[in-house]
């Protein structure tokens, strides 16, 4: 039994020896092919996504400041390179040059000062205002009255031109017949007559009694004015009597038709002048009126507070034109910055359009880019980048973008987007138009497994790595969360810092992660990559 057991156990060490023998001679083989592959460590460190293109640097701003009217220049102390402030003046004209339109904005100023002055102070815009309203009521009412009362004296007049033209008419009929057919009328002046007849014979007697008697005779003269009173009495009396009885004559038949015509256009006029009047003769005139003055009452109510902000606003604009075409003499600088060019001398003589300085904001310098459509998804404004100069040699600026335009432009085919990026740390070194290489950094993670872009593949869609592990290669997936120029941040559970990962040559065999068990056995601690041991460790 002994023997058997001795017979098993040198079995047992024969075979464990021809193993370590074996497994010696194929890490050894493997040892020597490894030292064909060229890996790279694995670190964790931060790890920035930059895009880069180029452009040329501008200012801020720029103005190039022309004359806006003809003369001749005053003193110019400007240089190029002078620093100005906004609104400083640069230069003015001589104001013994100034054109006639220039001349006479000075008094429109004055004038239009005056009037604005007169607007928020005086108080006699108002007090007209209230005077016209008056005035215009008072012209209402009278128009009013006054149609009131013409209208009652047309239909007045209308009335006895009725009643007029009624009597001649009535006249004229009776011219038909005798001047009197009436019984008694005629009694009446018959009776009339005979008294006055009898009258007169005794007046004859009473006079003839004192014929012969001196003229002078008071008797005599008495009795004598009592003779001629009743014979003219009589002679009337018999008159009118034989008028009763005689016809109208020709002549006084025409003169009634002439009266008859007379009234019936005294009537005709009437009833037009009422027609015209009942409704009031000057309606036309009172609606005017009465326009006005609503016209009046809303500018009372426009004024009455003081003036309106519209007035204030207009009489400030003509203020403001008038100083416009007085400031045309001077040339202020519309924003702070450096005079770069000088165009202009004292006592040239200028015309509208003539430039005379240009002045640049260095304080902020600026690059242009144009960034292609498929790279615009990955700008924002704020991004930091850096800037390097051709012209300024192991000198490295700071950026940041500060403008991704909206629209964009083909060329050749390709779709850019204009970006802007400020200098941040500028100096004197850059000059407007220089061409900068500029970096943007899109994207950056702290703290990131970082591996080189060549050590990453892909297999039917899958990324990995390929970790050289105790001489065999052994295949990991990992997942990118950021690419850089040369490096790329990865996330695996099976990658650690410090692992060796190929990025050139191949050993004989690779592994897959998901196929063997691999270990790692470093003090005790076991690495399990996902699988079996390493192809050698059964």
């Amino acid at each position: 039994m002994k023997k058997k057991r001795f017979l098993i156990l040198g079995i047992l060490v024969v075979l464990v020896a021809a193993g370590l023998v074996a497994y010696r001679a194929i890490a050894s083989s493997q040892s020597a092919a490894a030292s064909d592959v060229q890996t790279a460590t694995v670190e964790r460190g931060s790890l920035d996504s930059t895009l880069g293109s180029s452009g040329n640097t501008r200012t801020g701003q720029s103005a190039t400041i022309n004359w806006q009217t003809s003369g001749k220049v005053g003193e110019v102390t400007l240089q190029p390179g002078d620093t100005v402030q906004e609104d400083q003046e640069l230069a003015a004209l001589d104001p013994t040059t100034l054109s006639a339109d220039t001349l006479k904005a000075k008094q429109d100023l004055i004038d239009a000062k005056q009037a604005l002055e007169d607007l928020l102070n005086s108080k006699l815009l108002q007090a007209k205002a209230l005077q016209a309203v008056e005035d215009a009521q008072k012209a209402v009412d009278s128009l009013k009255q006054t149609a009131a009362e013409e209208a009652s004296q047309a239909q007045l007049a209308l009335a006895q031109a009725e009643d007029a033209l009624a009597d001649a008419i009535k006249t004229r009929n009776a011219m038909n017949y005798p001047h009197s057919s009436d019984k008694l009328t005629l009694e009446k002046a018959e009776t009339d007559y005979l008294l006055s007849k009898q009258t007169y014979k005794e007046a004859q007697k009473e006079y003839n009694k004192w014929a012969k008697k001196k003229l002078t005779t008071p008797e005599r003269v008495q009795a004598l004015n009592r003779l001629v009173t009743a014979k003219q009495d009589m002679e009337s009396k018999f008159a009118k009597y034989n008028w009763y009885l005689m016809n109208y004559t020709d002549n006084e038949i025409a003169q009634a038709d002439a009266e008859i015509a007379v009234a019936q256009a005294n009537l005709e006029k009437a009833q037009t002048d009422w027609g015209r009047l009942k409704g009031g003769s000057t309606s036309a005139e009172i609606a005017l009126a009465e326009a006005q003055l609503a016209d009046a009452q809303r500018e009372w109510e426009r004024v009455k507070n003081g003036p309106s902000q519209d007035d204030i606003d207009a009489a400030q604009a003509a203020v403001d034109a008038a100083q416009a075409t007085l400031d045309r003499t001077h040339l202020l600088a519309p924003f702070g910055g450096t005079v770069t060019e000088v165009d202009v001398n004292t006592g040239d003589l200028v015309n509208t359009g003539d430039a005379a300085f240009r002045i640049d904001d260095l304080a902020n310098l600026y690059v242009d880019l144009q960034i292609s459509e498929v790279d615009l998804a990955n700008l924002k404004v704020g991004q930091q980048a850096t800037l390097e100069f051709d012209a300024i040699p192991d000198k490295q600026y700071a950026g940041e973008v500060t403008e991704i335009g909206m629209i964009g432009t083909v060329s050749q085919g390709v779709v850019n987007y204009p970006v802007t990026v400020l200098i941040t740390n500028a100096d004197q070194d850059i000059r407007p138009g220089m061409t900068a290489a500029v970096t943007i950094i899109v994207a950056q993670q702290d703290g990131a497994l970082l591996v080189p872009n060549k050590a990453i593949h892909t297999n039917n869609g899958q990324k990995t790595v390929t970790v050289l592990f105790e001489g065999q290669e052994i295949s990991i997936p990992v997942t990118i969360s950021l690419t850089g120029d040369t490096m790329s941040a990865v996330n695996s559970d099976q990658l650690r810092e410090g692992d060796a990962v190929v990025i050139s040559g191949s050993t004989s065999s690779t592994t897959s992660s998901s196929t063997r068990n691999n270990f790692e056995f470093n003090g005790g601690a076991i690495r399990d990559f996902g699988g079996g041991p390493p192809a050698g460790i059964p």
